[in-house]
């Protein structure tokens, strides 16, 4: 790890090596700048773990997209996602890797699907001010060509040429990516992020259950943030309290109890604060309470 390090951090690097190698084996050089560069052993890359590894992040990261489109955090998980316009090897890639896309988005189930206008609709327009100086009347053809065409085929042609060729009432015309507005309008209850030929749709339905599991994450998240700002240790075991006139609160505690006390090293919950307790007014997802915590 030293000599990887190396050309990136060279003086940790070096102080680690001189540690680690150098005070055990006399005969290791002197510097880890002057030792041999791990060499390449071929048989350990896995091109296919690699290509799959990569398609996945650029499906976690159209997620990661419309959940920022969405304004809903990443803590509050959600109920599905919808994968489409994937070729079968790429649903297989995705089922191996699922673990990822669950933790990633926080999505409790995957979905594949090849109907985009269950969650969204795409349209292509012409850029009038653009296009009329270029093609003057023609330009109503392109945009009747466009209204009846199949949108997301087109969108994939333009993204992949970064041009068109558009044939209407006799006529071929050029169109340049610039020159036309794709536009993705979400269905209610989605949020949709499109790339060439797939797309992801992701569903920002909550649930009473889905509520309840994000405020507990919002607890945990609360608790912990006070565990540092009150300087305990990483291991230290801790007592609870949590006051709320909130239902939603108190519900929350209630089903999610074994995850939160977990998470959070919770041994002891208590109904109030003693003196030395830190004491702090949290604000969970709009709901109100003081959550307190104390060192046992």
């Amino acid at each position: 790890v030293a000599k990887l390090a190396a050309p990136f951090i060279p003086f940790l690097a070096d102080e680690l090596y001189r540690n680690l190698v150098c005070s055990l084996d006399p005969e290791a050089p002197l510097s880890v700048h002057l030792a041999e560069f791990p060499p390449v052993d071929g048989a350990l890359i896995d091109a296919m773990l690699e290509n799959d590894m990569a398609f996945t992040r650029e499906v976690i990261s159209m997620g990661h997209a419309a959940r920022n489109r969405s304004g809903i955090k990443t803590r509050q998980p959600l109920a599905e996602i919808t994968l489409g316009g994937l070729s079968e090897s790429e649903k297989e890639t995705v089922n191996r890797l699922s673990s990822f896309v669950h933790d990633e988005l926080n999505v409790k189930e995957i979905v594949f699907t090849e109907e985009l206008d269950t969650f969204a609709q795409v349209t292509l327009k012409p850029n009038f001010k653009v296009l009329g100086p270029k093609y003057g009347k023609g330009v109503q053809a392109i945009a009747k060509s466009l209204s009846t065409a199949d949108a997301m085929q087109l969108k994939a042609e333009l993204e992949a040429n970064g041009s068109l060729e558009i044939e209407a009432f006799g006529e071929t015309y050029t169109v340049e990516q610039s020159e036309i507005d794709v536009q993705t309008q979400n269905r209610e209850g989605f949020f949709v992020e499109v790339d060439a030929r797939k797309f992801v749709a992701l569903s920002t339905e909550l649930t009473h259950d889905l509520v309840l599991e994000g405020m507990a994450r919002e607890l945990v998240n609360k608790i912990q943030n006070m565990r540092k700002d009150a300087d305990f240790n990483v291991s230290d075991r801790i007592k609870l309290s949590v006051e709320t006139s909130s239902n939603l609160v108190s519900e929350s505690f209630e089903m999610h109890r074994e995850y939160i006390l977990s998470e959070t090293l919770t041994t002891e919950v208590v109904e109030s604060a003693g003196e030395k307790a830190f004491r702090v007014e949290q604000k969970l997802n709009g709901e109100l309470a003081i959550l307190s915590v104390e060192q046992v």
